[in-house]
């Protein structure tokens, strides 16, 4: 689909708690036009944050038909992906989607397909392997060599967050435990090492009865490569509050590396098997406000230019929420290991 103007003229659906943060990054790179979400207070909140006084609409149809856009950026719960992604390509518009990418790997091909048919890009937000401190990481294969192994623990707080209130606390709106604290450092790993073959995932007793799914998880994951990772996360962990968690410790070819996470900081050690000594980076700058303008600036470029090679695409969304919904499987089977991909009927050959 060609652009006509100077700029790419972009409709917001979802104005939520997140959307008023990532208007900053789409005003950065484009024209933010419209605005969608189906609750007055929400987007009676999002113009008072942003100062932006926008056409508004209570439906993600109302805002495809009367606002003049090029694209949309996908803010809402995450059952509603879908839908609203099928709709825009079905009306020759390009869908940026915030991750989780959909709830279930079919929604996600649904969604691929829709835009493929329409020819229309689509891109699914991941920040955290864009994040220098976690590119950073990714990096070191050229110094350590390759991956052989990581371990995750994202224990944390979430109480200070809506997720038990809202939601975020349904499975069949907010995908599960992983889709509300897990889907970066999924994300992040398999930039690391590459596709998955296998998930293992155990559930612990719950601790928070507010959700209708397992509030501490365990995933093992197994790689095509042949490295190993563990990734465990809980909602119900007061000693650490969210950004204090998740960070990795990796096992490479020639060397190591861990990442200590701080509220206003992260600090990078890493070593070469030959070395006494460990090399130390810290990062004052944790890199969320880098991350987002470079995934959103690429999608804009690669509406302008179908043959430029973004950051990101719709194949890093969908893995993710693969491993995630697998995950999700083995932990309800007690356990089993399950093998990817998880719907091969679906794949495009």
């Amino acid at each position: 689909m060609a652009i006509s103007h100077e700029k790419l003229r972009v409709g917001l659906i979802g104005t939520g708690s997140f959307g008023p943060n990532f208007a900053t990054y789409i005003t950065e790179h484009a024209d933010l036009v419209a605005v969608c979400d189906p609750n007055p207070a929400g987007r009676d909140e999002f113009a008072k944050q942003t100062g932006l006084r926008l056409p508004e609409f209570d439906h993600h149809e109302g805002l495809l038909e009367a606002a003049d856009v090029d694209a949309v950026v996908i803010c809402s719960p995450n059952a509603t992906h879908k839908e609203i992604a099928v709709a825009a390509a079905e009306q020759g518009k390009h869908v940026f989607c915030e991750k989780a990418m959909a709830t279930c790997v079919p929604d996600c091909w649904e969604m691929v397909r829709a835009c493929d048919k329409a020819n229309t890009r689509l891109m699914v937000g991941h920040k955290r392997r864009l994040r220098p401190p976690w590119a950073r990481m990714i990096e070191l294969r050229k110094e350590l060599g390759d991956v052989l192994a990581i371990t995750s623990c994202g224990y944390f707080d979430s109480r200070p967050y809506p997720f038990a209130e809202s939601w975020w606390r349904f499975r069949d709106k907010s995908g599960g435990t992983l889709m509300v604290s897990g889907v970066h450092v999924v994300d992040w790993m398999r930039a690391m090492c590459g596709d998955v073959a296998s998930v293992r995932a155990l559930a612990a007793p719950q601790a928070d009865r507010r959700y209708d799914f397992p509030d501490t998880l365990h995933v093992a994951l197994e790689f095509n490569s042949g490295a190993v990772a563990s990734l465990s996360v809980s909602l119900v962990y007061p000693p650490l509050k969210f950004r204090e968690s998740g960070g990795p410790q990796v096992v490479y070819q020639d060397g190591g590396a861990r990442l200590v996470a701080q509220m206003e900081q992260l600090d990078l050690y890493w070593q070469r098997q030959d070395e006494a000594e460990s090399h130390f980076e810290q990062f004052d700058d944790i890199g969320i406000d880098h991350a987002f303008s470079q995934e959103f600036g690429d999608f804009v470029r690669w509406v302008a230019d179908a043959d430029y090679e973004p950051c990101l695409t719709w194949r890093e969304g969908l893995r993710c929420v693969e491993v995630m919904e697998a995950a999700h499987r083995s932990a309800d089977e007690g356990g089993s290991i399950i093998r990817l991909p998880l719907y091969p009927e679906l794949e495009i050959t």
